[in-house]
């Protein structure tokens, strides 16, 4: 059962969300939600809470569609020592994330860095360590999965997971996405599956 306030703002923005995929040319990219699906963000809210997952670091926020999904899984598991670190640099996201953060009753919970995902990451690794989250999202640019897969292997701790957006779809991310799966699968270190919900997810598990 998901939180009400929580499902109220996830319904709104399924809306929002369904309006874009059906009249994408109509809606300026720049201010294009490119938010996971409701499937996907019911996949890893499931997930989440069979990992009690408190711990998560999200690298591509969007309007918080995502983040809001995670939220629940993490006020499932914990009452108190639960973060969400949630980064974007689009000023038009942020404020739009901010407000349905506050709407929906989970802005004590999420922080949101502003900024270069690469310089922010380096601050993070800084700030909280190794070992440190349970799950990090990854769902930016899609050119710097690689990169952004391995400043994050340190940060998740083992038995966490790195999961990854756009895995199939859409197409013409194909040959980047197949890149980041020989990288992450070459790595003696984590057990990865590619799990075939809409735009498709890279499961990766911290052994």
């Amino acid at each position: 059962m998901i939180n009400e306030k929580i499902q109220n703002v996830l319904s709104r923005l399924e809306k929002d969300i369904d309006y874009e995929n059906n009249h994408r040319s109509e809606v300026p990219s720049e201010e294009r939600l490119n938010c996971i699906s409701k499937n996907i963000g019911m996949f890893y809210n499931i997930m989440l809470k069979s990992i009690n997952a408190k711990k998560i670091l999200e690298i591509g926020m969007s309007v918080g569609y995502s983040g809001l999904w995670f939220a629940d899984a993490v006020m499932s598991s914990t009452q108190s020592d639960g973060q969400i670190i949630t980064i974007d640099r689009e000023k038009f996201k942020i404020d739009q994330a901010t407000q349905n953060f506050d709407e929906a009753g989970v802005s004590s919970l999420i922080k949101i860095r502003e900024g270069e995902a690469r310089k922010i990451l380096h601050e993070i690794k800084e700030e909280f360590g190794e070992n440190y989250f349970d799950f990090i999202f990854i769902d930016a640019d899609k050119e710097s999965y690689i990169e952004y897969f391995d400043l994050c292997l340190p940060l998740v701790r083992k038995g966490g997971i790195i999961g990854a957006d756009n895995i199939l779809f859409p197409e013409r991310f194909n040959e980047m996405m197949t890149d980041y799966l020989s990288h992450v699968r070459s790595n003696p270190n984590v057990q990865s599956v590619t799990v075939p919900i809409d735009n498709g997810e890279e499961i990766t598990f911290k052994l």
